[in-house]
């Protein structure tokens, strides 16, 4: 090869990963963002997703799509993401559930939350609710407590989420109660249930039932946070009434999948810190009965790491197994 010839080729060669770089770090977004959420439109995760994504299409100059694309717990729209090319646009919004929930019970996914994935930023936190039907002899979670131990098998529980199944199986081996676990479909189902009486108690989000207890169809017992909630000051947190270990918040989240260029996970991770810190964005979803809480990847990992070890304790816990 001539000496000129080789030059160039070095030249070229070496002039490749800085092109390559060039419209991840400088270019994105150049064209539309698809966001897939593993939910039906309306519900709790498609609202939130909507509310930060109308903002952050703005800070980015960039539309994004919600596709909702629900069933199989969160599977079917979170394997699509998995499966989407590395390149920023598509993108995962849902519930922690997909990444600590999933792979503490099913036997097999078809993807690894764990490697088939980049974090991208926490979106918000919402506490759950320990709420139970006006006729249940219990003011609060410990007396319901106390209720179980001296009536076992009498109280019934329901739950449309593996989130309320195993908080429940949780509950059952760090308090020692006893209950009847009844599954539904949904969770307007099962707090139909619950209202009517053909349930006793069960676990939701507060955003899903500030509303029914507003209007005194169930009757709250505790929530689980640190600190009471301005929607429900009366109500005592979990820790008040002496089970610490019963503290949780669920949470939503943005995830790439595994290979997303990093400049364009900092994009994103700077373009929803900026939309949470406004105060309209923070006052919506504080309405909502949730936090806005942004997060850096990497804080966002390690969530997903601790949370995954918890729930997997519970599932075994409990002999929660999926197929």
């Amino acid at each position: 090869m001539k000496p000129f010839s080789f030059a160039l080729t070095l030249l070229a060669a070496a002039s490749l990963p800085a092109f390559a770089a060039s419209p991840a770090a400088n270019d994105y977004p150049s064209q539309p963002i698809r966001v897939i959420v593993p939910f039906g439109a309306g519900g709790g995760t498609d609202i939130i997703t909507r509310i930060v994504t109308d903002r952050l299409a703005d800070d980015l100059g960039q539309s994004l799509v919600i596709e909702n694309r629900a069933g199989g717990n969160t599977i079917i729209g979170a394997n699509a993401t998995a499966k989407a090319a590395p390149d920023g646009y598509t993108l995962l919004a849902t519930l922690d559930m997909t990444m600590t929930i999933l792979p503490a019970v099913y036997r097999s996914l078809p993807f690894d939350p764990s490697q088939d994935f980049e974090p991208v930023s926490l979106l918000a936190r919402v506490p759950a609710l320990f709420v139970a039907n006006p006729n249940v002899p219990a003011n609060d979670l410990k007396e319901l407590i106390e209720y179980s131990k001296a009536n076992p098998g009498k109280l019934n529980y329901a739950s449309a989420v593996l989130y309320g199944q195993l908080l429940g199986e949780q509950m059952k081996s760090l308090t020692g109660m006893s209950y009847t676990y009844v599954p539904y479909k949904s969770s307007p189902e099962a707090m139909s249930a619950l209202a009517s009486g053909t349930v006793d108690f069960m676990m939701l989000d507060i955003a899903t039932g500030l509303g029914f207890i507003k209007e005194g169809r169930v009757k709250p017992l505790a929530i689980t946070s640190p600190e009471r909630s301005p929607q429900l000051p009366d109500v005592p947190t979990v820790g008040e009434l002496g089970y610490p270990e019963l503290d949780m918040s669920v949470w939503y989240a943005m995830f790439a999948p595994r290979g997303t260029p990093r400049p364009v996970i900092d994009t994103l991770n700077a373009g929803i810190g900026r939309v949470l810190a406004e105060p309209d964005i923070q006052q919506r979803l504080t309405q909502l009965g949730h936090d806005a809480a942004p997060s850096t990847p990497e804080e966002l990992a390690e969530m997903v790491k601790a949370d995954t070890a918890k729930w997997t304790q519970a599932a075994r816990d409990g002999n929660v197994q999926l197929d």
